[in-house]
């Protein structure tokens, strides 16, 4: 079936499997079965709306609206939301219950469904069993953490986002089972490796690309199980390691010069199709024991799954960004839902156990609901209000049937239902917008003022880590490329100082967008392997310099 997306005005397929999957879903209430109807967005306007509901890096002081107590928030100090600190969001002194009302037929849901998010407190953050690690966000059981976002069982690390298991890391994304790694993307199992994209099972990497169970080396890429190479060379350990002083890698110019040359070498190095692992029958990128998984990306054990976009475990799903999780089938438009969900529809922010949910919000545990925020282990609700089971179907349909009249019915959340701007979520990550774009759009956008406060004198950075002391803790730095400012935390001028590398001179949030831009886009192109010739989908785009091969030519080269 050929659509036209109602958003971007493109094109777009929906296929036999997809209504197949759509009439699977259709539910039925009070012995009446009601039509799911086929998505009127594209594939790609379909998760820019969803990722607009999930903000994991904006973070803000602000004071929590039950206690007072002041607080860091995932929403701004003027949001329009009541917002409790997160211990007492989970705690047992308010019941998200005292908030249900009646279904108005006069209006449409979602206006209601609106009206109910003004009143039912959100927590601040989702930061469970922190230990001195309160900047953090999306994340589970860190010790001495700062600023790292969807990263779990972290200690001593800062400015990482996505990542479990890792020691002393600082700036990294997608880290595991790491330590003392810095500036690093996609790796894992690793130590002291810095400026470094792809490497598994390695040490002592500085400006490397895809290794695997290498050691101390430098400006390398697609090596196996080598020692002391420099720019895929190889050097005895003497020669490499008078070499490696000759770098300075201590100084900022040292760096910027290498990385230099890094960056030319690094375009005559052949590239992967996809990064696709222990898969079958599946298309996308970044997957890893997937079956059946169609135009899926950063995914881990899906089955039978299209449309997915960070996920581990889910079966039988279609249209969900974050994160799935064993147990969860049945699903789709959901966004930051987790484990055990099974037949839930157009939900966010909802975890551990749900099950016949729609349009549902920050629920936990809870059965057949309709239109909730906040609930835990109940039944039989429709926008908070308690129900009989009988009394809940005959509504439900009544509901459905309304939503069909006024065009509610499919549709995921209105962009106008975010609790958050624009520019806050990491839809602008993946769909940036200019400001004046976003607003002509309908989105909002936020404007953190505190940016721009005078913060006293600029600060010379030395250029060699041996000449900087104690006194950058007490300044305030500007991004070269921002202008915005920044600080250095003590355990990270720490271990700037143990490893021998320079102080960044750009802000967190800047170096974050540089380690995202080196990870290609989640779109497929078709392009020749640059070796046989064969025919492939890829996600390089055709006008991308270095050389693509497919997966037998690549293995035959790199193996």
């Amino acid at each position: 079936m050929e659509k036209r997306c109602k958003q971007c005005g493109g094109q777009f397929q929906v296929l036999d499997e997809d209504l197949n999957f759509y009439k699977k879903i259709s539910p039925k209430f009070d012995e009446q079965s009601f039509e799911m109807p086929s998505p009127s967005l594209c594939f790609s306007c379909r998760h820019q709306k969803r990722l607009s509901f999930r903000n994991e890096m904006a973070l803000y002081h602000r004071k929590c609206d039950k206690t007072g107590k002041q607080m860091i928030s995932m929403y701004s100090p003027d949001s329009p939301y009541v917002i409790y600190d997160q211990e007492v969001w989970w705690g047992d002194s308010w019941d998200p219950m005292d908030y249900g009302r009646e279904f108005d037929f006069n209006k449409p849901f979602f206006e209601q469904f609106a009206q109910l998010q003004k009143v039912v407190p959100r927590m601040s953050l989702n930061n469970i069993k922190a230990e001195n690690s309160e900047y953090c966000n999306l994340a589970c059981s860190n010790k001495n953490c700062y600023l790292i976002y969807t990263a779990d069982y972290c200690e001593n690390s800062a400015y990482l986002r996505f990542g479990v298991k890792n020691y002393q890391c600082f700036d990294g994304f997608y880290v595991d089972n790491s330590t003392e790694c810095y500036e690093v993307v996609e790796v894992d199992g690793c130590n002291r490796c810095f400026y470094t994209f792809k490497a598994k099972n390695s040490s002592g990497l500085i400006f490397c690309y895809n290794m695997l169970s290498c050691q101390d080396c430098i400006g390398c890429a697609n090596l196996v199980n080598k020692k002391n190479c420099i720019f895929n060379q190889q050097y005895s350990k003497e020669e490499y390691e008078n070499k490696k002083k000759e770098f300075n890698l201590g100084t900022h110019s040292g760096v910027l010069a290498l990385k230099k040359q890094y960056d030319e070498f690094l375009k005559t190095q052949i590239r992967k199709y996809l990064d696709i692992v222990n898969c079958e029958n599946c298309m996308g990128d970044h997957l890893k024991d997937c079956k059946n998984a169609y135009l899926c990306y950063d995914s881990q054990k899906l089955e039978d799954c299209r449309y997915i976009m960070s996920c581990v475990g889910p079966k039988d799903c279609y249209d969900w960004d974050f994160y799935g999780g064993t147990g969860s089938e049945r699903c789709h438009e959901m966004v930051s839902s987790a484990y055990d969900m099974v037949d839930c529809h157009f939900c966010a922010n909802s975890w551990n156990g749900n099950s016949d949910m729609y349009y549902c919000e920050l629920c936990l545990g809870n059965q057949n609901l309709f239109g909730c925020i906040g609930l835990r282990h109940k039944k039989y609700c429709i926008l908070n209000k308690q129900y009989t089971k009988e009394e809940y179907e005959k509504m439900v349909a009544k509901i459905i049937q309304h939503m069909q009249q006024t065009g509610e019915w499919g549709e995921f959340f209105p962009k106008e239902l975010s609790p958050f701007a624009y520019n806050e979520t990491i839809a602008y990550e993946y769909f940036p917008l200019e400001k004046e774009e976003a607003l002509a759009k309908g989105l909002r956008w936020y404007e953190d003022e505190s940016e721009k406060m005078y913060r006293g004198p600029k600060y010379e950075i030395p250029d060699d880590i041996k000449d900087v002391n104690d006194e950058i803790l007490k300044t305030i730095l500007t991004c070269e490329e921002t202008g915005k400012p920044y600080k250095l935390i003590p355990y990270e001028l720490d271990f700037l100082k143990k490893v021998g590398l320079p102080v960044p001179r750009i802000s967190p949030k800047q170096r974050y967008k540089h380690r995202a831009a080196m990870r290609n886009p989640f779109s497929l192109y078709e392009r020749t392997c640059a070796k046989c010739g064969k025919d492939i989908f890829t996600s390089y785009e055709p006008n991308r310099i270095e050389p693509v091969y497919c997966e037998e030519c690549y293995l035959k080269e790199v193996f």
